[in-house]
């Protein structure tokens, strides 16, 4: 089987059982960047398949990670910056929210990799 076939939308929901991503589309304007990432480690020699499927399956929660990512710089994932509940309301300060985007771009590399040192080999430098 050719590297990066089975990074689909249908293999991400019904292979690995997953539905953060919400549609193929979505899926599919996440894929290219890090199939082309995922790539170039690869064929720099620097990742290698600890199990059938491995950089494929990295690769489709790497996009679960990115669309995640997506949604908080978005707000979709984010608290609301008030709330009132009786007589008391309360406003979460919007600084709050820049630092938590800011810290969200590295949490989400993190991750990221996370999942290729879960499903892959990872060489610790330059071959």
């Amino acid at each position: 089987m050719a590297l990066f076939e089975n990074v689909t939308y249908t293999y991400y929901t019904e292979t690995l059982g997953r539905s953060k991503v919400p549609d193929a589309a979505t899926f599919d304007a996440l894929k290219l960047q890090n199939v082309l990432y995922v790539k170039h480690l690869y064929e720099d020699g620097l990742i290698a398949e600890r199990e059938p499927d491995g950089i494929d399956k990295a690769v489709c929660l790497m996009i679960e990670e990115d669309y995640t990512a997506a949604e908080i710089e978005n707000g979709a994932a984010l608290p609301d910056a008030s709330e009132s509940i009786g007589g008391y309301s309360h406003s979460i300060n919007m600084k709050a929210y820049d630092k938590y985007i800011e810290q969200n771009a590295k949490s989400t590399e993190e991750k990221k990799y996370k999942w290729l040192k879960a499903f892959c080999f990872v060489a610790g430098g330059v071959k």
